[in-house]
């Protein structure tokens, strides 16, 4: 008679455990993912990434479309290379 218990004690025991492991997992990962793409954005790379995009849009305005997709392919490079947050 005491088998029945401590099965569903367990099995309650266990369930509050997932549950509190996917919610925990819910909370923390995309926290950890945004993290790590904040430190990526701050690397060299992302900042030559933005500024080449800039510095590219600079030369188009000047009507100079050879410089500005050659420094447009630089932007590109860094971007891949830094794994940055697009804004291309």
């Amino acid at each position: 008679m005491n088998r029945p218990k401590l099965k569903t004690i367990t099995i309650t025991f266990l369930s509050i455990a997932i549950v509190g492991t996917l919610s925990s997992t819910a909370y923390f990962v995309p926290k950890y993912l945004k993290e790590l793409q904040q430190k990526r954005d701050a690397s060299r790379d992302c900042v030559r990434y933005r500024d080449f995009l800039l510095a590219s849009d600079a030369w188009e305005q000047e009507g100079d479309t050879d410089q500005a997709q050659g420094v447009y392919a630089l932007a590109i490079h860094h971007f891949k290379k830094g794994q940055c947050t697009q804004i291309h």
